[in-house]
């Protein structure tokens, strides 16, 4: 015998909680007990511990000089700007900008190609 399903008892039963389940519960043949088991993909089993990639470190780029002396031409005007072009001087400028851009290259984990990396060989 089954029960009809109206509108008005399809209300009352989804507003019913869900029954819990403890260990009496349990399945008590062994049929039911199998089919519980394999219901458990052995995929979902295999990915509870998750696989840690090793850090690799990245190989680090290497600006070639004239990279490089574009980035610090472009600071030593900032900072000539930046003073209104008065009271100092573009060697002074030069050197602060290329201890700034060599600064911030460094935390980056970036190197500048050494002058003679660059030269012509003859």
């Amino acid at each position: 015998m089954s029960k009809k399903i109206t509108p008005a008892t399809a209300t009352k039963t989804a507003a019913k909680p869900a029954k819990k389940t403890t260990a009496a519960a349990a399945p008590a043949t062994r049929t039911a007990t199998k089919a519980v088991k394999a219901a458990v993909p052995v995929a979902a089993v295999t990915a509870i511990a998750p696989v840690i990639a090793p850090v690799v470190a990245a190989p680090l780029a290497t600006l070639d000089r004239s990279e490089f002396e574009a980035i610090v031409r472009t600071e030593a005007h900032g900072l000539a700007l930046a003073r209104g072009f008065r009271n100092g001087n573009p060697f002074g400028d030069w050197v602060r900008a290329e201890a700034t851009v060599l600064s911030r290259l460094a935390a980056e984990g970036r190197t500048v190609a050494s002058p003679t990396d660059d030269a012509p060989h003859t």
